[in-house]
């Protein structure tokens, strides 16, 4: 047995700070002024004391609000007295965040990091996020981070780890970087020797293992290492039976454990999966915060797209800096306590603000780098020509809306000409989902690009074809034929007509589900005591036209309504649901359930730049943009995907599965202690609020059906622009930037933050190899990109010459 004075306890002074929590932004800006004015001055009492702090913002605050403390900083920095660690932004959550989100949390701190204080993190850090999806490892590697330090999920009652809480940490393409779980906590008040006796026989350490990390200081509202703590360690100094106590980093401690592993001939073990769970509650409490996050997220995206593509055609001046601060209010709001939803309600007034700021940014970066492209495009002929415009890098063939304000009437009819002069199905339609009167017309258009028609009012039979039927309760297209249970408003068919497979008992049915726990739902793994369901309901066929139609279905629980429209379309096998909800209930939870008829079946989540499977044994569990369920239905292998534009949390049980659409506990309740649910506290998540959702039944499985691309689809649709009537350099219909592979997504199209280069990432989406043709108006060669399976890939062109390399995502060589 190993003695507790043969330990090394590398204890780091720390101060764990919640910039908004239980507080808003502004006072947690104090906090953060505050804690590392503490620290600094414990440095001028103890030469040997050390402290580390993450979150660039942090140190952006401090530069901004006190210059001579952020010189001392940086001096202590320079003597290794103070370790910046994190690497990101701030400490986020990480698993709601996009992929492109967590890139950004890197590329734009490391290189503030490298700039404003000489170093980089090479050590992750997100001590109290609350699971960490098993992309990160890829994602921290290729930013130059090489450890990761973090709590949540703690041992065996929230994580289970075979042989040891440290451990090289595995992502499915194979990068690796060496995490350990604080098993002793990220703080510790005053009690620092208690804390120092106990470690040696904490049973949470690996197999042998004498090199622990040991943090100090006071948290969460910041405070950080106090002077008795750090007297305290100094007298454990002295002790010689006690562990040997230095202080130090987290570096320190990483290289001093692989040190101490090779000494001792001994392994370290190996996990090569998320890290998961803390609290499942919080991938859908506050479902505002959650669909401006996704929101946010995609618009920039978009944005950055369309300003790469007026600079490179017309030289029209990127708007770098704004881009980087919009990303910047996105990011902020990523901090783990307000993404996931258990801050106080208050904040969330201002993540509002910050969201709409970015978003609206986004916007505006978008119209002005369009305006600039649009003034170019040949847009001559008769009629008001209508620019359909596709934000992403594929061909997206969509049902587009074109505002109806355009001509301000819709007593005539109006038609759709293309480039080719052939008359294209149109429909008027109104309603809440439109958000006014418009016109709806099917069309594929070219990738990230756009075709030019043009409106035409005379009166013209066009002709459509293929099936397209609705009554009072069902739909009928080419591909579906859909039925609606008339009492509870739910569709009970979902008849797939090319294959002959009755794909769902039930679907689309809404239950309101028990839900006592926490705003995090501490300690709560599934939730399956339904307190009734959406029934009462009133159907009517809102539309049948030569494009689409629409069944809306109105339901009621209690005193709440849901809205939900369902429609097919003539010319395309789309399968959308929107749900517009008045919730007024508190308590409980809202689930969209779906009772299919697959049978061993496979669950299927996307998760940032990645996928994930799962098991089927109903745990709540977090995902992105889509989760998919593949088996077998009558002998046939089949599936079931569902799409949305704003959700994150799911579960499987057997071959049921259900979306989380809202979830209506306190704001910040954060115990499971009784609250008398006759006072006036605020509940989360009611009122109006709407979400979308797209059904994708699939013979084969997800990778065959194209889910990755369609989920990119409703998230960043095709738009109409009202253009003028002009000649120009640009044909009528053209692809400004294309990138054709099944099996991979770019994401990312924008300039070089160096330089004047022109930056491309995609990932690999199906596990399977990849090779992506990349081509660019007025190149006629194009690029070939190799993708390994799982692989996230950065590129840089060099627009003059066409020259490539391959590049980190801090868009240094790799």
């Amino acid at each position: 047995m190993v003695a507790p004075k043969d330990f090394t306890i590398h204890m780091i002074g720390h101060g764990h700070i919640d910039p908004t929590w239980l507080w808003r932004w502004t006072e947690g800006y104090g906090e953060v002024r505050a804690t590392f004015r503490s620290a600094l001055d414990r440095m001028n009492e103890t030469p040997e004391f050390k402290f580390i702090a993450s979150s660039a913002c942090f140190y952006e605050w401090v530069k901004a609000c006190d210059p001579a403390m952020f010189e001392e900083i940086r001096q202590r920095v320079a003597e290794g007295r103070w370790e910046v660690v994190g690497g990101w932004w701030v400490e986020p959550d990480c698993n709601i965040p996009g992929g492109e989100a967590m890139v950004r949390h890197g590329l734009y701190s490391q290189r503030f990091f490298e700039r404003e204080l000489g170093v980089r993190a090479k050590v992750g850090f997100n001590p109290d996020t609350f699971g960490h999806a098993g992309t990160l490892p890829q994602i921290y590697c290729k930013m130059g981070i090489e450890y990761y330090a973090y709590m949540r999920p703690g041992p065996v009652s929230e994580m289970h780890y075979p042989e040891g809480t440290t451990f090289w940490w595995v992502a499915d393409d194979g990068s690796r970087l060496l995490a350990s779980n604080i098993v002793t906590g990220y703080g510790s008040g005053d009690n620092v020797l208690d804390k120092i006796k106990a470690t040696p026989s904490n049973i949470y350490l690996n197999t042998g293992q004498t090199v622990v990390m040991g943090f100090y200081g006071v948290g969460n509202h910041g405070g950080g290492p106090t002077k008795r703590a750090i007297a305290q360690i100094i007298e454990a100094q002295k002790d010689e039976e006690l562990p040997d106590t230095p202080f130090s980093t987290l570096l320190a401690f990483f290289e001093d454990f692989q040190r101490a592993v090779k000494e001792q001939g001994g392994t370290i073990p190996t996990i090569a999966t998320e890290l998961q769970h803390h609290a499942r509650g919080c991938y859908s409490v506050h479902s505002e915060i959650k669909r401006l996050n996704r929101a946010g997220e995609h618009a920039l995206m978009t944005a950055e797209r369309f300003a790469t593509l007026a600079w490179l055609l017309k030289e029209h001046p990127y708007p770098q800096e704004r881009i980087e601060g919009a990303w910047k209010d996105v990011m902020y709001n990523q901090f783990h306590d307000i993404l996931a939803g258990t801050s106080i309600e208050t904040s969330y007034e201002d993540s509002r603000d910050q969201l709409g700021r970015a978003r609206h940014t986004a916007h505006e970066i978008l119209n002005e780098s369009w305006q600039t492209i649009a003034g170019d495009i040949d847009t001559s002929g008769e009629g008001n020509p209508v620019l359909m415009v596709n934000p992403l890098p594929w061909p997206v063939k969509q049902t587009i809306t074109v505002p109806e304000i355009a001509w301000r009437t819709l007593k005539q009819q109006l038609h759709f000409v293309d480039e080719e002069g052939q008359v294209i199905p149109s429909q008027a339609v109104r309603g809440a989902r439109t958000k006014g009167h418009a016109w709806r017309i099917t069309t594929e258009v070219p990738a990230l690009g756009y075709r030019c028609f043009h409106a035409r009012s005379e009166e013209k039979d066009v002709q459509a074809g293929g099936t397209l039927e609705a009554g009072r309760d069902f739909l009928e297209n080419d591909w579906w034929r859909i039925e609606f249970d008339p009492y509870h408003g739910h569709i009970s068919r979902l008849y797939d007509k090319k294959r002959q497979v009755e794909t769902v008992a039930k679907a689309n049915v809404l239950a309101a589900i028990v839900d006592h726990s926490d705003t995090w739902s501490h300690g709560v793994d599934e939730f399956r005591v339904e307190a009734g369901r959406f029934s009462n309901a009133v159907l009517e066929r809102l539309e049948l036209g030569p494009v689409q139609a629409t069944i809306r279905v109105v339901s009621r629980f209690r005193d709440s309504t849901v809205e939900q429209f369902v429609t097919i379309y003539r010319d395309s096998e789309d399968i959308d649901c929107v749900f517009r909800v008045n919730w007024q209930e508190r308590y409980t939870m809202l689930k969209l359930a779906y009772e299919t008829r697959i049978d061993a079946g496979e669950a299927t989540y996307d998760v940032p730049y990645g996928y994930e499977v799962r098991g089927t044994d109903g745990w709540e569990e977090p995902g992105q943009k889509w989760f998919d369920m593949t088996g077998t239905i009558d002998g046939k292998s089949y599936g079931l995907a569902v799409l949305n534009d704003s959700k994150y949390s799911y579960d499987v049980w057997g071959n049921h599965m259900r979306v989380t659409l809202l979830r209506s506990p306190l704001y910040g309740h954060h115990d499971r202690g009784r609250i008398n649910a006759s006072e006036p506290w605020p509940a989360m998540d009611q009122g109006w609020q709407t979400v979308c959702v797209q059904l994708v039944p699939h013979a084969g499985g997800w990778r065959e059906a194209g889910v990755v691309k369609k989920s990119w689809e409703l998230n960043e649709p095709v738009f109409a622009h009202i253009e003028c009537c002009h000649e120009g350099t640009l044909p009528p219909s053209c692809s400004l930037f294309s990138a054709d592979a099944d099996n991979a997504v770019v994401s990312v199209l924008k300039k070089s933050e160096d330089g004047a280069k022109v930056v491309v990432r995609g990932y690999e989406t199906a596990g399977q190899e990849a090779q992506a043709k990349v081509t660019m108006h007025g190149r006629p060669e194009a690029l070939k990109l190799a993708f390994a399976p799982h692989e996230i890939k950065t590129m840089q062109i060099e627009p003059g010459t066409g020259a490539v390399e391959e590049v980190d995502l801090l868009e240094e060589k790799s």
